[in-house]
């Protein structure tokens, strides 16, 4: 069979390999079935049958066999797998099967599936190959471990210092955070190809384009080292190379004759918009292939915003290499009148090669198998010394980034040409976005469209962001946070004449304006001077003193703990100025009365004189008159005459009185609401009394009875009368009234025989009589013929009288003792009579 076996596995071909499967699935199910009716006492078996023994050792052997030879051949096909099998490599008893099984098979069969799974997805082309090949083994590479990822929270001195002195007031230049236009303030224009007052304009003529270089970035010759495969340039070790701390005019100029020689550097910025209105660039690093720098933009920033290194910056010769560069492009304007000249964002390069992810730290993971402490992204960099991990994550960002441009490039060219063969064959290529112009090489269409990209990037200009308080547009607006956050109730589309919303948005709106005032005068970011959250809330609860305000925050923003007095003076002046705008608009509410209520009233008229409140009364009752006239739906027009005179609204009150508002110096609009409150008050008048047949008198045990016709629709109650004071009453004073109508089949009387004087009935069955004082109730005695005999309506159903009086009440009270004693007595003596079986009586026998 073995040799069967291996002839076969010589011969496996592609045209056979469909009938060899279904054989090892068909031997795979029959080896399941007997196994499955194999007996769970096996040694019992064993050790009655010799040869089922040594068949079940045979057949072991082979499967361990099997076994150790599948685990050699995934060795031979991932030699990782050896290095990770510690201890016995083989199965060789059944102890080793029952501890090792599953660490040793099941594992190492399902790494191996999966490898199965991967490569059929590639050959069938589910998955994409890689874009770029990276050479895992250069040396460069290799002197650079690859660090593990750091996890935690930073240090809230690092992530934001508190007690940092502000580096804004040491500036020459102060910042200017009012709503005037920002114009560049350059004295000299480098590289210039056109002059400094050349004025730019849109396609439309009208709108000026506030972009010194524009005319040199979209005229822009790109040097043709750019456009050729070669290879990438190692970057040196990360540990090995030395850095230069910038915080000197002389360092600065040091680093610019560096830089005038360089064909490629690598820019980024790290800022900080938390603790500045409109941010500030607090470091900036610079590296070549062989050096870096980190400038100190906060000690440096008179120098650079001279526009000095704009020099270099607009070089068209000098490739300036950033990743994610929008931002940048902005502050680098904002802080310094930089500008940037033949960009290549290598975030446009990831996007136009369909990399899963573009983020810088992929990159540099991908590339350099580097992992940066992304933590210190949103850390402080305005500490100054910087701790040595700030430093070292601030250089990871500019270090490896030229290597990192030189396989983007690479793979752009690579994929270019690849993608130009496969649409010649294609009858109708698809147009690309930010299409190169005719005549351009195909191999260079992708990086030229990632300098396309870079250079709309490099085009950005920044704006002074203006605040607009009646519309709320803009980034930092009213109404785009209120859209942000989904209140639906705070957004310039609800306005509505009157309301607590109307309220609420104003409050919304006073306290945004005072929030991003305060953040102009004090240079701070308006999330510091008072969070999102704080500030709906103020808006939808405002408090009603000092106290309710501070208890409002968790923990109070300093800002906020300086200027509470303001803020709250700036709620309650809003508030007052809301309720006094709006009093003319809003119409008095009057007293209303549904139309679908029970009661309708046609006319309401109501007197009211205002004399002074009743003491010890907190709504005081005034002489007032008011007449009711209209008909009820349920007791009729008795409603009028019954209707009492009573006062339906207070004028006055306790609480607050004619001569409080004076003295609180209050609004027209809060006297309004008074009187609303006033008129909301509403006495309800008492349940008139319903004429009818319902009268009352007293018995001689003075207990109440109803001796009149009940209401219609309602159960008469029947008094509760002690047992000692009932009276029986005689059949005959029991009325019959022949009005009541039973619904139902009548009860048939069922026909009894005539008894002997025996006591034996005519089917010979003995009849006892009825006990002389039963309480069977008296049947009613029928009308009899001339004969004497009594005569039965057919289908008429007889009438039964019962008397309640002659049976006990739930209500009596509880019997006394002797009578219980007595019947203890009685059950005891017939419990002796019958044979017991434990506890219980036997049952009679026969039973």
């Amino acid at each position: 069979m073995a040799e069967s076996q291996a002839s076969s596995s010589s011969t496996l071909s592609s045209a056979s390999f469909s009938e060899f499967n279904s054989n090892v699935q068909t031997a795979a199910l029959n080896a399941t079935r007997s196994a499955a009716g194999l007996p769970a006492d096996i040694p019992f078996h064993r050790s009655m049958d010799p040869e089922l023994a040594e068949d079940l050792d045979a057949f072991s052997s082979r499967v361990l066999s099997l076994t150790n030879n599948i685990l050699s051949l995934v060795a031979t096909a991932d030699p990782s797998q050896s290095s990770r099998r510690k201890g016995k490599a083989k199965l060789q008893t059944q102890d080793d099967v029952m501890d090792d099984f599953h660490s040793l098979v099941v594992d190492v069969m399902d790494q191996l599936l999966e490898r199965t799974d991967i490569c059929l997805d590639e050959f069938l082309g589910r998955t994409k190959t890689p874009l770029v090949a990276i050479n895992y083994d250069a040396p460069g590479l290799r002197k650079t471990a690859k660090k593990v990822t750091p996890r935690g929270q930073l240090d809230p001195a690092v992530q934001h210092a508190a007690n940092l002195a502000k580096p804004q007031l040491a500036f020459k230049n102060p910042v200017k955070n009012n709503d005037e236009p920002w114009h560049p303030t350059l004295s000299h224009k480098f590289n210039a190809q056109v002059p400094l007052g050349h004025i730019y304009r849109d396609s439309d003529a009208e709108t000026i384009i506030n972009h010194p270089y524009r005319y040199e970035i979209t005229h822009i010759s790109y040097p043709p080292r750019m456009f050729v495969t070669a290879d990438p340039i190692q970057p040196t070790s990360f540990e090995s190379t030395s850095f230069t701390w910038v915080s000197t005019p002389d360092a600065l100029e040091s680093m610019m004759d560096e830089l005038r020689r360089a064909p490629e550097i690598a820019i980024d910025l790290e800022h900080n918009n938390y603790r500045s209105y409109a941010g500030i660039v607090c470091l900036m690093q610079i590296s070549t292939r062989t050096q870096d720098w980190i400038v100190d933009t906060l000690a440096l920033r008179a120098e650079l915003a001279t526009g000095t290194l704009n020099e270099v910056f607009t070089d068209p010769k000098i490739v300036k290499v950033l990743h994610g560069a929008e931002s940048d492009i902005v502050w680098l304007q904002q802080d310094f009148n930089l500008y940037i000249v033949n960009l290549f964002d290598t975030f446009h390069a990831s996007k136009l090669l369909e990399f899963p992810r573009h983020g810088l730290a992929n990159l540099l993971e991908m590339y350099c198998d580097f992992i940066p402490d992304k933590r210190y992204q949103l850390a402080d960099w305005r500490i100054r010394p910087l701790p040595e991990d700030m430093l070292q994550y601030a250089r990871s960002d500019t270090h490896f980034l030229l290597f990192i441009y030189d396989n983007l490039r690479n793979a752009l060219l690579d994929r270019a040409v690849s993608r130009a063969q496969s649409q010649s064959r294609s009858p109708s290529p698809r147009p690309a976005r930010h299409s190169p112009p005719s005549g351009t090489p195909p191999e260079q269409a992708l990086i030229r469209q990632a300098l396309a990209r870079s250079e709309e990037t490099a085009l950005r200009t920044y704006e002074k962001e203006m605040y607009d308080a009646e519309l709320g547009t803009g980034s930092g607006g009213w109404d785009t946070l209120a859209r942000k956050w989904n209140k639906g109730a705070l957004v310039a589309a609800a306005e509505t004449p009157f309301g607590s919303q109307t309220l609420q948005r104003a409050v919304y709106r006073c306290v945004h304006a005072w929030r991003d005032e305060v953040a102009r005068a004090e240079d701070e970011s308006t999330r510091y001077v008072l969070p999102n959250h704080y500030l709906f809330q103020l808006a939808e609860r405002s408090p009603a003193d000092m106290a309710a305000l501070l208890q409002m925050f968790q923990p109070v923003p300093p800002v906020v703990r300086r200027r509470a007095k303001e803020l709250f003076e700036t709620i309650r002046a809003c508030m007052q100025a809301h309720l006094s705008k709006t009093e003319k608009t809003v119409p008095s509410a009057p007293l209303v009365v549904p139309k679908d209520a029970k009661m309708q009233v046609d006319e309401v008229v109501v007197t009211t004189a205002a004399p002074a409140a009743a003491v010890g009364s907190l709504w005081s009752r005034v002489p007032e008159t008011s007449t009711l006239a209209g008909k009820s739906a349920l007791f009729g027009a008795s409603l009028a005459s019954k209707a009492p005179t009573i006062a339906l609204a207070a004028s006055t009150s306790s609480l607050f009185g004619s001569k409080g508002l004076a003295h609180q110096q209050l609004t027209s609009r809060f006297q309004e609401v008074v009187a609303r409150i006033h008129r909301a008050l509403v006495t309800i008048p008492s349940m008139p009394v319903v004429e009818g047949k319902v009268t009352q008198h007293t018995d001689a045990d003075s207990s109440p009875q109803n001796t009149g016709e009940p209401a219609h629709g309602m159960q008469v109650e029947v008094p509760y009368v002690p047992a000692s004071q009932r009276t029986t009453k005689n059949a005959a004073e029991v009325i019959v009234d022949d009005s009541i109508v039973v619904v139902g089949q009548a009860r048939q009387k069922k026909r009894k025989r005539a008894k002997t004087d025996t006591g034996v009935d005519g089917d010979g069955d003995s009849a006892s009589p009825a006990p002389a004082n039963s309480a069977t109730p008296k049947k009613k005695k029928l009308p009899k013929t001339e004969s004497g005999a009594e005569t039965e309506k057919p289908g008429e159903a007889e009438v039964e009288t019962f008397d309640f009086s002659a049976v006990p009440n739930l209500l009596d009270d509880v019997p006394n003792e002797e009578d219980n004693r007595v019947k203890k007595k009685k059950k005891q003596k017939q419990g002796k009579d019958k044979p017991m079986y434990g506890d219980f009586p036997r049952a009679a026998e026969g039973a």
